[in-house]
């Protein structure tokens, strides 16, 4: 029996064959993988972005529903949009023992929040109202100060203003290809 083999094994066909469903599932995978990490980013970052608004804007709609008045000349309405201011600036409502205003505006991607007094350098410890002159000639406005900036959200790309008793606000944020636009209204209880 010359030239019969008892050997057992895979033949080269068999071998390139299984290689070959091997590469193409593991294919399969890889891509399935790489795809639900993109959707998962994506849905992270828009969740991200969009919390981020929510934040800033429930901090400064809790403020101006309670400002008895906005200093900020705001637009009745959207009709001549470049006229939308992209900061606002009241006085707080909150703290009624000193008289402070609250100013939120766009710095670049973050949303800032500044805390303002008046005051005339006659009575440095006695906060007036913006609009104020002083009654010693020659009847100054008062001196603006900053007390406190902070930063209280980022990503932001527009922050838009208008309305008369109801504030009309409108958010614009951008990250890693996501936006979102995030629109509220508030009325002010004291004006």
């Amino acid at each position: 029996m010359i030239g019969i083999s008892n050997k057992k094994g895979f033949t080269l066909v068999e071998i390139i064959i299984v290689m070959t469903v091997s590469v193409i599932i593991f294919g399969l995978i890889t891509s399935v993988y790489v795809i639900s990490q993109k959707a998962y980013s994506e849905t992270d970052t828009k969740a991200e972005i969009t919390q981020n608004g929510r934040v800033i804007l429930d901090r400064m709609i809790r403020e101006i529903r309670q400002t008895p008045d906005i200093v900020t000349q705001i637009p009745a309405d959207t009709s001549e949009p470049s006229l939308l201011p992209s900061e606002i600036k009241f006085q707080d409502g909150h703290n009624t023992d000193q008289t402070r205003y609250i100013r939120y505006f766009l710095d670049g991607t973050d949303i800032k929040r500044q805390e303002i007094i008046y005051y005339f350098p006659s009575a440095p410890d006695y906060y007036v109202h913006s609009y104020d002159t002083d009654r010693e000639p020659p009847h100054d406005p008062p001196i603006e100060q900053v007390v406190e900036e902070k930063v209280i959200g980022e990503y932001a790309e527009d922050l838009e203003f208008w309305g008369n008793k109801l504030i009309n606000v409108n958010l614009y944020l951008y990250k890693d290809g996501q936006s979102s636009i995030i629109n509220t209204a508030v009325y002010g209880r004291n004006m």
